[in-house]
C-alpha cells in the first residue's frame, strides 16, 4: 500500500503525501526518539524529511520498502543533526584543559572533612525537630507542596502548618549556628 502511495507522490498527488505522513508519523517519531531523545529535534527532522520528499517528488526513484526508506533517511538525518550540534574545542583551549588540578591532597582532605561535618550538623539539626515538624518540612521544602495541601494531607489547619514551619526554621537556624 505504501509503495502505491509513494508512486502517487512521485506523480504529484498531495493527498497521497498527506496519507503517507499520517500513516507513518507516529512510528517514525517513536523510532527517531529512540535514536535521539530530543522531541523538538526529532519533530523538526521529521518535518524536514517529509518536506524534502515533497519538494523532490519529481526526482524520486522507485522505492519498494517505503518504511525502511523513511527510517533510514530519518536515522541519517538525525545523526547528521546530532553531529552538527556537537561542540568543537578550539586548539587554543587544549592547554587549559590539560592543566592539572592544583589542589593539594591536604586541601582536598580538608574540604571533604568540612563537607562531612556540615552534613553531620544538618543531620543533627533535623533530628532536633519533632516528627511532625520533620514531616512538614519534607513536604514543604523537598516535595514542594503548598501550605494548604500539606494541611489537607496531614489533616491540620493551615495556620498550624505555618506555625510548625516557623518553629522548624527557628530550631534549624539555632542548631546550625551553634559552634558545637
Amino acid at each position: 500500500m505504501k509503495a502505491g502511495l509513494w508512486d502517487k507522490i512521485r506523480g504529484g498527488d498531495s493527498g497521497a503525501m498527506r496519507m503517507l505522513y499520517q500513516d507513518c508519523y507516529q512510528d517514525l517519531y517513536a523510532y527517531g526518539f529512540r535514536i535521539l531523545p530530543d522531541r523538538q529535534v526529532v519533530q523538526d527532522t521529521l518535518h524536514e524529511l517529509f518536506a524534502g520528499i515533497w519538494l523532490k517528488r519529481d526526482t524520486l526513484g522507485q522505492v519498494e520498502f517505503v518504511d525502511s526508506y523513511l527510517k533510514t533517511s530519518l536515522r541519517n538525518n538525525l545523526i547528521r543533526e546530532s553531529n552538527k550540534s556537537k561542540k568543537f574545542i578550539s586548539i587554543d583551549d587544549i592547554p587549559s584543559l590539560l592543566t592539572i588540578n592544583e589542589h593539594s591532597y591536604e586541601q582536598l582532605l580538608i574540604e571533604s572533612q568540612f563537607i562531612a561535618e556540615r552534613k553531620d550538623k544538618i543531620s543533627h539539626a533535623i533530628d532536633a525537630l519533632t516528627p511532625t515538624q520533620r514531616e512538614i518540612v519534607r513536604l514543604k521544602f523537598f516535595d514542594g507542596m503548598e501550605y494548604d495541601a500539606i494541611a489537607r494531607q496531614l489533616e491540620l489547619k493551615s495556620r498550624t502548618v505555618y506555625n510548625h514551619v516557623y518553629a522548624a526554621i527557628c530550631t534549624l537556624r539555632e542548631k546550625l549556628l551553634q559552634k558545637h
